[in-house]
This record gives C-alpha cells, sequence and structure tokens, in this order.
C-alpha cells in the first residue's frame, strides 16, 4: 500500500500540466524571440525568463529559470523548437560538442594504460590523487609524499606526468594501480612503494571513434590485439560502467551489503554472481557509517554475521574484486591478521587489517578464517592508496547495528564450517557490485 499513494498523486499532476497545457499558448515568446512556456519533464513551466546550457563528456544539460521555479535536465526533455527559440540548435550543439572534445584532447584527457585509450573524464578505475608532493625525480618517474601535511615514510611511485615537474612541486592527477616499483632512497635502503600509471597522453589520431565521439568511455588502441586486457568489454552495458565495488548476501532472499560509497548516486546497480548479472535496488544508506543494503529477487547463498567482535591478531580474509579492468571479473582470496582493534587515527568503528586491499575491493565481507562468519566489511578510504599494506575494515558490530534497522531480514544463522568448506562456501555468498 505504501507506493499507491505516490502513484496516484504523480497521475493527478500529470493530468493537470495536461489540462493546464491546453490553455496556455506554447509558441508564445518574448521580445528577444524566446519560447516563454515549455513542458519539460511532464511539468509546464510558464514565464521562463532564462535557459543556461552546459556541455558534458556525452550530452547537454540545461537549467530552466520560470517566475514560479525551475528545473534542470538533459536537453532531450525539451522540444526542438524550444531549444532552437534559446540558441541551442544543432550546429550550436555539435560545435559545442566539439570544442569541450578539443579541450579535452588538448588536456591530456585521453590516455593510454597497457594499450587501452581510456578519456579519463568518465572512464572507470582511474584513481583521483591531489596535492601530492613530489619527494623525488627517478628515473621513470616520480616519488611523492600522499600526506605532506603530516609526518609519513610512506611514498607512492608515479609514471607518466610530464617532464615539467620539479622535485618540490605539488601535483595532483588521475592514474591507474600498476603494481610495485622499488627504489634506493636518501639513506641507501630499498624501498617498495606501491606504484600507478597516469597513462601516455594520446594524440587524437590514436583515440577510436567510438571513444572521441563519447559513445564509450574505452577502447583498445585501434590495429593492437588486447582483447585480454579489457575485460570490462564482457559486462553488460560495460559503456555506461560508472564505477564498482564488492559485497556480500546477508539473506538467502536477497539482500546485499556494500559500500555506501560504492553505490552512491547509482542510477542503475547491478550484482554480477558468478555467471549471472541481475538488478539490485538500494533499500538504505548511511553515509557515516559507509554502508549501503541493497536487494535483489531471486535465492542465493548467504553469510552469516559474527555475533561478536575480533580479537587482536585474529586471521581473517576476504574475497573481492579489485582492479576488474587489469586483475579480471573473477573473486580474488586475500587473507592477513587484525592489526589493530582501531582505524585511521584510531576510528573505534574499524579494524586496521594486514589484508591486503586494493580499489575494487570495497564492499566486500570480512570473514573469520575459523568459522566463515563475517566479522566486519572492507572499506576503501582515500589513506588505502597512501600507505603500504595498511588496511582497515568496519567493525562487525557497526554492521549489526545498522541491520538492526531492518528487523524483517531473515539473515543466515551462524555456522561452524569445517575450514576445508570455508573458502568455497564465502566464495558462493560474494558479488560483484556494477554501477551505472
Amino acid at each position: 500500500m505504501k507506493y499507491i499513494l505516490p502513484l496516484m498523486i504523480f497521475l493527478t499532476w500529470s493530468c493537470y500540466a495536461q489540462n493546464e497545457e491546453s490553455s496556455v499558448d506554447m509558441e508564445q515568446t518574448d521580445t528577444a524571440g524566446h519560447m516563454v512556456n515549455a513542458l519539460i519533464k511532464g511539468h509546464l513551466f510558464t514565464h521562463i525568463t532564462r535557459v543556461d546550457f552546459k556541455i558534458t563528456v556525452s550530452n547537454v544539460n540545461m537549467v530552466v529559470v520560470s517566475s514560479e521555479g525551475g528545473t534542470s535536465s538533459d536537453i532531450s526533455e525539451a522540444s526542438e523548437s524550444f531549444l532552437s527559440s534559446w540558441g541551442m540548435d544543432k550546429e550550436r550543439k555539435e560545435k559545442s560538442f566539439l570544442d569541450v572534445l578539443d579541450k579535452a584532447i588538448q588536456e591530456g584527457c585521453f590516455r593510454v594504460f597497457k594499450g587501452v585509450v581510456y578519456d579519463i573524464r568518465s572512464a572507470p578505475g582511474w584513481l583521483n590523487f591531489k596535492n601530492m608532493k613530489v619527494v623525488s625525480i627517478v628515473e621513470n618517474g616520480i616519488i611523492v609524499d600522499p600526506l605532506p601535511n603530516v609526518y609519513s615514510i610512506k611514498t607512492l611511485f608515479v609514471k607518466n606526468l610530464g617532464d615539467s615537474i620539479g622535485d618540490t612541486d605539488y601535483v595532483s592527477f588521475l592514474a591507474m594501480p600498476d603494481g610495485s616499483y622499488s627504489y634506493k632512497n636518501l639513506a641507501g635502503n630499498i624501498r617498495i612503494v606501491r606504484a600507478f600509471d597516469a597513462g601516455r597522453v594520446c594524440e587524437r589520431s590514436e583515440i577510436p571513434a567510438r571513444v572521441l565521439n563519447g559513445e564509450i568511455s574505452y577502447a583498445p588502441l585501434e590495429g593492437r590485439n588486447t582483447s585480454q586486457e579489457n575485460r570490462l568489454e564482457n559486462l553488460p552495458d560495460s559503456d555506461q560502467l560508472k564505477g564498482n565495488g564488492s559485497g556480500f548476501f546477508v539473506s538467502n532472499d536477497g539482500y546485499f551489503i556494500t559500500n555506501d560509497h560504492v553505490v552512491k548516486n547509482a542510477r542503475r546497480i547491478k550484482l554480477k554472481i558468478g555467471g549471472e548479472t541481475i538488478p539490485a535496488d538500494v533499500i538504505r544508506e548511511d553515509a557515516h557509517l559507509d554502508l549501503a543494503l541493497l536487494k535483489a529477487e531471486g535465492q542465493f547463498k548467504a553469510l552469516a554475521i559474527s555475533s561478536h567482535d575480533a580479537e587482536l591478531g585474529k586471521a581473517v580474509f576476504t574475497f573481492g574484486f579489485p582492479n576488474i579492468n587489469i586483475q579480471g571479473l573473477e573473486p580474488k582470496y586475500t587473507d592477513g591478521k587484525i592489526s589493530s582493534l582501531s582505524g585511521f587515527k584510531d576510528d573505534p568503528d574499524d579494524y586496521q587489517i594486514s589484508v591486503q586491499v586494493q580499489p575494487g575491493n570495497s564492499g566486500g565481507a570480512l570473514v573469520d578464517s575459523a568459522t566463515g562468519n563475517v566479522t566486519g566489511v572492507i572499506v576503501a578510504r582515500i589513506s588505502d592508496s597512501a600507505f603500504q599494506n595498511v588496511n582497515y575494515a568496519i567493525k562487525g558490530s557497526i554492521l549489526r547495528n545498522f541491520l538492526s534497522q531492518s528487523p524483517d531480514i531473515n539473515f543466515a544463522p551462524i555456522e561452524n564450517n569445517s575450514s576445508k568448506d570455508i573458502i568455497q562456501s564465502v566464495k558462493q555468498a560474494v558479488g560483484l557490485v556494477l554501477v551505472y
């Protein structure tokens, strides 16, 4: 019954807009020839005083201001005659796209990484680094300090940031994870740090046509066989994919946990479970806790949530989907221990763990190696990119409190699995979260 009232309101409101339209002159213009009445997203706007246009990667958005309010939408929501009266005709639209495209090419927004051309303005998988202090310029790239305002010995190695960077500069960039890098520091010690690649800047002639015109955000370099490198093509609607993460079922009838930041602002969500891809809806989110509860239709293997938090030194593991465009779509197993009973800056809601996690692991289950029950949720934070093998998970007690607000869920019962069955049992209950 809770959906009937909003539906009735919508139908009544739509009919009112249609009836009102019949008494409004839709061709009325102001002294400059602008149409001042328009039906946009099913609502009739009258006495329009201003229309602003914004060109994005693949479409044109507009902001309409009228005496009775305003709205923002894609220009496909308005008629051609209305758009033309405000100066957005086909010729201007095409020129606007070309202007934005030319600027993006000049600014190096199209880059090659491992044989694939990416439009880094919209392609998934690229990490955003801000205000990194250059520590040293080495033969193949630069060493940066990710926390320049905090005393730390942690550094990162980055390739392909250009030749104009000085050794005291601060740099911001987008980059892909690219393994590790070893170098000798000023003290003569060998350091092994995380490596990232900002990609080689593309010439216009190298950019595949579908990437150039905004249809898709990445494609292999033309003339090169990169089918093994461009694994995201195997996913449904891959050209519309905005991001991904990990998660797990907590009930057999489809309730599913991931991080809030994984699904935030998603228009659509799908879960890849084994060889099947199914739609899912967000039931509840908590940005502060960084947890989100999803629901998919069907019957699934689910994980039980431990009734108590883990102890220091406890052996734990996770299954997740890190760097899927590089490492593939199969779930990856990593294990370790509870390193601390508090998280970043002694956050009491988190554990620090030695389980290695990477971008894409966010939302995965942290599992007790002895019982197979969930004791936490992997969480990816900015600091995950800044430290070598220092990672965090939301505590199971925080997850239990979050789920206690959904008393109707039939949670999976606590189990004591045999050690040989635990890994396979957990693998069956995890899923890849696809965000569109």
